[in-house]
């Protein structure tokens, strides 16, 4: 109990010698932090100086040599994934095969292009969860969804096997048979 009543009598003491402008004191007492308009502008001098904040990093905030190539792998994949749904869903020979009823049979003509609204949303779906916002990232997504788009072929061409296992292999060498 004596140590405590020391201890508070002391700082008494301290704040007495403060407010008085004795010396080794600055003649006022500075509790929190600083204002910061004030020590801009130069008026005080004699204030807490504080630690400036670090930033932080967001969601798709990075390098565009890592990001770019990666975006280009979305969009040849967005495409690939819709061309092996449409497969399943629409045409003779899929996992999945969707009947449409005759009263949405004005629909049949638009199916081939079904890859491309599947891959389209696939393609926005990855660019908004990758956080991909730039301009050059979302440009190189575009780019890979329409590289992917007009090099099925060759790719069909190159790796028979992995589109055989995706699709068929009749699918396959119809395609093929079309390309030559």
């Amino acid at each position: 109990m004596g140590t405590a009543q020391a201890t508070h009598q002391t700082f008494e003491d301290r704040l007495n010698r403060i407010n008085k402008g004795a010396a080794n004191t600055m003649g006022e007492v500075h509790i929190g932090p600083r204002d910061e308009e004030t020590a801009r502008a130069g008026k005080t001098t004699n204030t807490v100086r504080m630690k400036s904040k670090k930033k932080k990093v967001k969601v798709g905030e990075g390098s565009n040599l890592v990001l770019v190539p990666v975006a280009i792998v979305i969009g040849g994949l967005s495409v690939f994934a819709g061309q092996a749904a449409a497969f399943h869903f629409f045409q003779d020979g899929g996992l999945m095969p969707v009947t449409l009823p005759e009263a949405i049979g004005m629909v049949e003509p638009y199916l081939i292009h079904a890859h491309l609204v599947i891959g389209g949303l696939l393609a926005l779906i990855f660019t908004w969860t990758f956080g991909f916002n730039g301009t050059l990232r979302k440009l190189a997504v575009v780019a890979g969804f329409g590289a992917m788009l007009f090099g099925q072929a060759q790719m069909m061409e190159r790796f028979p096997g992995i589109y055989a296992n995706f699709f068929s292999e009749a699918y396959v060498a119809q395609t093929l048979d079309k390309t030559v």
